[in-house]
């Protein structure tokens, strides 16, 4: 049985930063604070509501502004926690992610929201941040 390739982790590059800094400032544009994280909640709330009061046939694709809402996320994250962003190239590609200190656990912000996203999920944020952060907490690794 072949075993799936092993997670390539490394610190960000200049791409990775200026691809960063430009989801950051999308997010900026959607009215997110990083350091307000009902900021960043209000604002997938509201583009999922927006989405549902769509006819499904007018939807336009949400990866744009769910790919900023989940960069807002993740900047909240390593803004408030031991978690720091790195380059993660799996079976998948090369993708921005937060990692542990220790990079033996990794992050793609864009998976719990993505998630979210497809089970139409309100009132999630709160909750997955504050476990995280219980377990990043500044100091505590």
């Amino acid at each position: 049985m072949t075993e799936p390739p092993a997670l390539v982790i490394e610190p960000l590059d200049t791409t990775s930063r200026i691809a960063l800094r430009g989801w950051l400032s999308s997010a900026t544009r959607l009215g997110i604070d990083v350091g307000d994280l009902d900021s960043i909640e209000a604002a997938y709330e509201r583009y999922l509501q927006q989405v549902r009061a769509q006819p499904a046939a007018e939807r336009a694709d949400p990866t744009e502004t769910l790919t900023a809402i989940a960069m807002a996320l993740g900047e909240h994250l390593r803004r408030n926690s031991t978690l720091d962003w790195r380059v993660v190239t799996d079976a998948q590609g090369r993708d921005l992610a937060i990692a542990s200190p220790d990079e033996i656990e990794v992050l793609f912000p864009i998976d719990p929201v993505a998630d979210a996203w497809q089970t139409q999920q309100e009132g999630w944020m709160r909750g997955f941040v504050d476990a995280l952060l219980s377990r990043y907490e500044r100091g505590e690794r």
